[in-house]
C-alpha cells in the first residue's frame, strides 16, 4: 500500500512539474518511466530483464535530451522575439586530428599513434526589456 501511494505521489509531482516547466518536461517523463521500469525489472530478478530495461532507458533518455534541446531553442527564440534588446555571443569550434603509422624493414618494426583535439564553446544570451 505504501509503495502504491508513494508511486502515485511521484507521478502527481512529476505531472505538475511537466505541465509547469516545459523545458524539463521530456526529461521528467523519462525519469518517471525509468523509475517504474526499474521497479518492475528488479522484481523479476533476471539479469537479462534488467539489461533490456537499461538499454530501453538509455534510448529514452537520449530522445528526451534531444527534445529538451529543441524546447530550449524554442524558448530562446521566443525570448528573442519578445525582447526589446538582444545581445548574442556565440563561439563554436571543433577540431580533431589523428594518425597511425607503421614501418618495417624485415628485421624490426615500429608503429606510432597520435591524436590531437581542440574545442572552444561559448554561448551568452542577454535579453533586456519585454514587448507587450
Amino acid at each position: 500500500m505504501v509503495s502504491s501511494t508513494n508511486s502515485q505521489f511521484k507521478e502527481k509531482t512529476l505531472d505538475v512539474l511537466m505541465k509547469t516547466t516545459p523545458l524539463i518536461s521530456p526529461v521528467a517523463g523519462v525519469l518517471l518511466e525509468a523509475a517504474l521500469g526499474i521497479e518492475k525489472a528488479s522484481t523479476s530478478g533476471e539479469i537479462s530483464t534488467l539489461e533490456e530495461e537499461a538499454k530501453r532507458q538509455e534510448i529514452s533518455l537520449h530522445m528526451a535530451k534531444m527534445q529538451a534541446q529543441v524546447a530550449q531553442e524554442l524558448a530562446i527564440a521566443h525570448r528573442i522575439e519578445n525582447a526589446v534588446e538582444v545581445e548574442i555571443e556565440e563561439y563554436y569550434e571543433g577540431e580533431g586530428k589523428g594518425g597511425l603509422s607503421a614501418n618495417t624493414d624485415g628485421v624490426s618494426a615500429s608503429m606510432s599513434l597520435g591524436g590531437q583535439g581542440r574545442k572552444v564553446v561559448k554561448r551568452v544570451y542577454r535579453f533586456t526589456g519585454s514587448r507587450e
